[in-house]
């Protein structure tokens, strides 16, 4: 049973990367992105709270009065998914139309039944007839990703109806409509909206090719720093080291590649070292999938530095820096992927391991369940937790009380920075 259940829901930090590159409404074409949130009355302006979890924003959201409901807020995604099931039961799809959905990735495709009988409201902002996609099966599982309930994604039809100031440190989006009259904060960065996702185009340095210029879709609704998929079209040159990774799943299956590290990007005024960087494995698929030629993407572990300002009818992006520190960007260094089974009380499990990790050295196996770390009950950490605490710095020992069938185990894991 947890063995059928995880190998369906492998997950990463980079789940949501290439993986939506999703062909939905080709029955709309005419009036595809004519929908808009609107205030009520004279209000031109909302700031409302969000939950930041592994990088990922999580807003609140009502459907057809109902809510709220945790949905992600995610400008890698043009149209709005609902990714629970249960929504299939609850709304009038009598008139909705069953599409199959391509992706990105290994598998066969899924279905999705479209509709736009569906109101969607964020604070006071409302949008009818929003065109949605309800997946009939849940393929992402973010509730297991992220450890909190997911309902689904919001992208394209949010940024396009305001102007959205995201303020990572402090946790608050803020939304003013093109009218309200704003002050930019930050440098500002040139984008082009493209099937209603965003793009840049910036500068990398690399050992092996020096400074050249990228096109990027701007994807806060990944974890990874950055990702470099191509170049010329073909596969973008590996660094040295690099370890191979499960870098997420897509619609279609998983993405395989490798993680290594790219010595400089360029944002603006603004410079990066030493970034980690996912380079999945090449897929000429994805630019037909996609219908943009780029070369990677850039991701929320960057955009959370900032204060973050999308201006979609402008085509701009403002970024200021939040604080003075330089990022530093670290991947996983147990070689653990976990995931949450939610109930009364949340259950951790370990899915896959990477080979030649600590996890695996350590003598770990994929299903087992943690109950325990350095002698406190799991009921003390989120799985956020757990992310942050097998980063945190190469040589750290960590006690696991595994329980493995009805045996419990002790180990001590010894983190190991691999790149």
């Amino acid at each position: 049973m947890i063995q059928r259940f995880y190998q369906q829901t492998s997950r990463s930090k980079l789940l949501l990367t290439a993986a939506l590159q999703i062909i939905l409404f080709l029955s709309y074409t005419t009036n595809l992105y004519a929908q808009q949130f609107e205030f009520s009355g004279t209000r031109q302006k909302q700031t409302i709270s969000f939950t930041l979890v592994k990088n990922l924003i999580v807003i609140p959201l009502y459907i057809n009065g109902k809510g709220p409901y945790n949905f992600l807020l995610d400008t890698g995604v043009a149209q709005m998914i609902i990714t629970d099931t249960t929504f299939l039961k609850e709304f009038d799809l009598k008139n909705g139309q069953t599409v199959k959905v391509q992706g990105y990735g290994f598998g066969d495709n899924i279905e999705a039944i479209l509709t736009r009988n569906i109101t969607a409201k964020v604070g006071k902002a409302t949008i009818k007839n929003i065109p949605t996609a309800i997946f009939k099966k849940d393929i992402f599982d973010l509730s297991s990703y992220l450890g909190i309930k997911i309902y689904g994604i919001l992208g394209y039809y949010f940024f396009n109806s305001f102007i959205v100031r995201v303020n990572y440190s402090g946790n608050r989006l803020t939304f003013y409509t093109p009218k309200a009259k704003i002050e930019p904060k930050g440098v500002r960065i040139p984008i082009q909206i493209s099937s209603g996702k965003p793009y840049l185009t910036t500068q990398i340095e690399t050992d092996a090719m020096g400074k050249i210029n990228v096109d990027l879709l701007i994807d806060n609704g990944s974890s990874h720093p950055l990702m470099m998929e191509a170049i010329d079209e073909k596969p973008f040159p590996l660094p040295s080291p690099v370890i191979p990774a499960n870098l997420g799943v897509g619609i279609n299956g998983i993405i395989n590649g490798s993680m290594g590290r790219i010595p400089k990007l360029t944002l603006g005024t603004y410079t990066f070292d030493n970034v980690l960087t996912g380079f999945p494995e090449f897929n000429i698929e994805r630019i037909a999938l996609e219908g943009k030629s780029r070369n990677g993407s850039l991701g929320s572990d960057i955009l959370r530095n900032f204060l973050v300002t999308f201006d979609y009818k402008e085509e701009a992006l403002y970024l200021k820096r939040n604080n003075n520190h330089p990022p530093i960007f670290e991947h996983d260094m147990s070689g653990l992927e976990i995931y949450v089974i939610q109930g009364i009380k949340d259950r951790f499990y370990i899915g896959r391991i990477e080979s030649g990790s600590p996890g695996e050295e350590t003598g770990l196996q994929s299903n087992d369940e943690i109950i325990g770390i350095n002698f406190n009950g799991v009921l003390h950490y989120t799985l956020n937790d757990l992310t942050e605490l097998f980063k945190e710095h190469d040589g750290k020992q960590i006690l696991l009380e595994i329980l493995r069938g009805s045996d419990k185990h002790l180990y001590l894991l010894k983190l190991k920075k691999r790149i």
